[in-house]
């Protein structure tokens, strides 16, 4: 970055300074006064000396800007934003990884209920393993839900970008195993209901 030839706390200072000679001439010049000089020296002494201070800045602006900053600031934000996402994709992955536990093991709860001949002796079993199945179910279900969240704010995320390499492959992989999440989920709530 180039230096300034003007530090900003000067040109705040020199800012301050000429506008308040343009208000205390406005001033004058609407009650029609004078201070020390008349009220047209303070506009013109003002004015004048807000003009010179544009101009500088204008000038340091100028000399300050390089061609290729924007460029720069696009690649750095772009940067920032593939970091982000890719960050949401990776707590995505381990929410799918917990899902796909957390249906293996209702699964297995839910196979492991088994009504028995003689009904009423053996109700309490029953209740125990539907207790555990349904909160199984529960934990799943805000699981799924914190999923999909997840995955909308994904995908309005790869929205607003140019995906680069590799995350596309991620994203597809993520998609299938969400296909085959979706299938456990519908078999085990097969078997629930039967």
């Amino acid at each position: 970055m180039k230096k300034q030839f003007i530090p900003d706390n000067y040109m705040e200072l020199f800012f301050g300074v000429g506008a308040a000679v343009v208000i205390i001439g406005a001033l004058l010049k609407i009650i029609n006064a004078s201070l020390i000089f008349s009220a047209n020296t303070w506009l013109i002494a003002g004015l004048s000396t807000e003009a010179i201070i544009f101009t500088l800045s204008g000038i340091q602006g100028y000399f300050l800007s390089s061609p290729g900053a924007e460029e720069e600031d696009a690649v750095s934000t772009i940067a920032v934003e593939t970091a982000a996402l890719q960050k949401a994709v990776d707590g995505t992955v381990k929410g799918l990884n917990s899902l796909n536990a957390n249906l293996s093991s209702a699964s297995k709860a839910a196979q492991s209920i088994s009504v028995p001949s003689d009904l009423s002796s053996n109700a309490q079993s029953v209740s125990d393993g539907l207790s555990l199945a349904s909160s199984s179910i529960e934990e799943i279900n805000k699981l799924y839900q914190n999923l999909g969240k997840s995955l909308s704010q994904v995908n309005s995320a790869t929205n607003a970008l140019d995906i680069p390499e590799g995350i596309g492959e991620e994203l597809e992989k993520m998609k299938n195993t969400i296909k085959e999440l979706n299938a456990k989920y519908e078999a085990m709530l097969g078997a629930m209901n039967k």
